[in-house]
């Protein structure tokens, strides 16, 4: 997973771990968009992410062309504890 982390991946994965906090559902067009690169290089960065397990698609119920993204169980745990570690070591 090397290089995995650059900004594109990072971004997308960032934009659905906040959403999750905020319980807003995210679609594939969204996280395009949160990763601030043209489309074709954020669908790349999707197809990894859901490749490696990172995040999961769902397909829209009443729209079939519509899909959810969401993270993993595993990647939503690591970025709630780096964000809890981060914060901890900021001195407010």
């Amino acid at each position: 997973m090397a290089g995995l982390f650059a900004d594109p991946a990072w971004d997308i994965l960032l934009d659905l771990y906040a959403s999750s906090l905020e319980g807003r559902d995210v679609t594939v067009s969204d996280a395009c968009i949160a990763a601030s690169v043209p489309p074709t290089t954020a669908l790349r960065y999707v197809k990894k992410l859901t490749k490696d397990g990172l995040i999961c698609r769902i397909d829209a119920e009443n729209d079939g062309r519509k899909v959810y993204l969401k993270l993993g169980v595993d990647a939503h745990q690591a970025i709630a504890s780096w964000v809890s570690e981060t914060l901890g070591l900021i001195a407010i």
